[in-house]
């Protein structure tokens, strides 16, 4: 039987496997560069430039995981690749945005003040106002940000715990946390599957899977994420009040279980908007009393 030979033009993932193997081994030349930096060798500091070969070693293995799915993936991949991308590009804007003084509780005044977006007790599972208890303190969009949910007797689940449907917040009501008007709403996506091992993956192309925006002042708007797709009360321009229903709790997005994901940002724009310290009344705080800013592993619920 004849053999058949694969020519780089009839496999050209094969020959870009073969390019990134021989990238992989060249940029570690670079490393002769940083001898030649140190010691001030110029005919060696060239050899810098091959520690860029790593970017394009990324790019590269980038591509060819997209080349094993099918089209509708490989577009939602390269759109989560391009938030994330937007994300780190976000924080310099950011800075410059707040003159280099990001809002914190000392310089920054609450224009409002938030009820919890949901009905009856839940646990803080991350967030605060302190780095130790911040949600994600160097994502300065993400700052002050929240993640709630239901715990009974240790557990967030019943069951095995391998359905949306098993965790105790799964589907409950998600509320305006304070009135305001519907600036935004994202319901395109289906729920993340629970992941074998605890770790957050995405399914969609937006890491915040399905969410609201409400415009609650000049400069505070909240966004609730991770909603249940096809749950939402209400839609863009609608005026909601505070303790309002307007969707179901769900986990779509970047997600490790169903939760709320709930912040304050000071603009419409999520990539743009720093998170703002979020002022807290009328709840009622079971891990410390009369604390108007909650922290991770507070148990709270609105009050009566």
């Amino acid at each position: 039987m004849k053999s058949t030979e694969i020519s780089a033009a009839d496999d050209p993932g094969g020959a870009m496997e073969t390019f990134i193997k021989i990238t992989k081994k060249l940029y570690w030349l670079g490393g002769i560069g940083i001898i030649g930096i140190l010691f001030d060798l110029s005919s060696l500091k060239w050899f810098a430039l091959f520690f860029l070969l790593g970017i394009v070693d990324f790019i590269l293995s980038f591509f060819i995981v997209l080349r094993t799915k099918s089209e509708d993936e490989t577009i939602n991949d390269l759109k989560f690749l391009f938030q994330n991308l937007g994300m780190l590009l976000g924080i310099p804007i950011i800075y410059l945005r707040n003159l280099f003084h990001l809002p914190d509780i000392k310089n920054y005044k609450p224009e409002v003040r938030y009820g919890l977006p949901f009905e009856g007790r839940w646990i803080v599972a991350n967030g605060g106002i302190t780095k130790d208890d911040s949600h994600s303190w160097n994502i300065c969009n993400q700052r002050y940000a929240y993640d709630f949910y239901i715990q009974e007797h240790g557990k967030t689940f019943c069951n095995s715990g391998k359905n949306v449907t098993d965790y105790f917040c799964y589907g409950k009501p998600v509320l305006a946390a304070e009135s305001g008007t519907v600036v935004e709403i994202k319901d395109a996506f289906d729920d993340t599957p629970i992941p074998e091992k605890i770790e957050a993956v995405c399914s969609a192309s937006d890491l915040r899977g399905n969410y609201v925006i409400i415009r609650h002042s000049k400069h505070e708007y909240s966004m609730i994420a991770h909603i249940k797709k096809g749950s939402f009360c209400v839609k863009a321009g609608d005026k909601v009040c505070r303790g309002q229903q307007i969707a179901c709790c769900g986990n779509s997005g970047n997600t490790s279980e169903p939760h709320i994901h709930f912040q304050i940002q000071q603009g419409k724009s999520f990539l743009l908007s720093a998170s703002l310290p979020i002022l807290f009344d009328k709840i009622k705080n079971h891990t410390e009393n009369d604390r108007s800013y909650i922290r991770a592993g507070d148990i709270v619920e609105n009050g009566k």
